[in-house]
């Protein structure tokens, strides 16, 4: 709630489903985007996101995102009225709620899919390196390669070496001993 707090939902951003967009989609509320397993970040100041359908450009290309496309649109078969985000298009965040149970955090994360985000605009790059900059000065590193970032107190298992930053409320929880995934 906090993350979403700072990005001023839902008066500057909206929160809409990740990677199948419907034309006629509504955002979804807190406690939607909250239960989803990938929510898209709309800024309005960004800009709306760039859907792609068959046939379009981006679908055809012989590159690393038009096969991810083309995969994607196979296995995820939109329907008529839906396509499919055009992550190195559009000015949007993806966003994977953290979640909990009593016995265990899921990180979360937030960040762009482009494969350059200065191609997409400066300002969406700023506005990206805004937000990941609050989740490093908000929260708490306690995973990463570093030997520091380690947290040998908490009960953190990880396989990749990634670094995460818990906000403080998942910081609280998993000094009680709640474990993190």
């Amino acid at each position: 709630m906090k993350l979403l707090d700072y990005l001023r939902e839902p008066d500057e951003v909206t929160l809409l489903p990740w990677p199948l967009v419907k034309l006629s989609d509504v955002p979804l509320s807190r406690s939607e985007a909250m239960s989803s397993p990938q929510v898209m970040v709309v800024n309005a100041a960004m800009g709306p996101p760039f859907i792609l359908r068959p046939g379009e450009m981006t679908m055809t290309e012989k590159s690393k995102s038009g096969l991810f496309n083309r995969l994607n649109w196979e296995r995820l078969k939109p329907g008529q009225s839906e396509g499919l985000v055009d992550s190195n298009a559009s000015p949007v965040l993806l966003w994977t709620p953290a979640t909990h149970s009593p016995n265990a955090l899921i990180a979360g994360n937030i960040g762009s899919q482009a494969d350059s985000m200065r191609s997409i605009s400066e300002d969406y790059k700023r506005w990206v390196e805004r937000v990941m900059n609050w989740v490093r000065r908000t929260g708490t590193t306690v995973w990463g390669l570093g030997a520091g970032s380690i947290r040998p107190d908490l009960d953190i298992r990880r396989t990749d070496v990634t670094t995460v930053f818990a906000l403080p409320d998942a910081l609280a929880q998993l000094e009680d001993g709640v474990a993190a995934h």
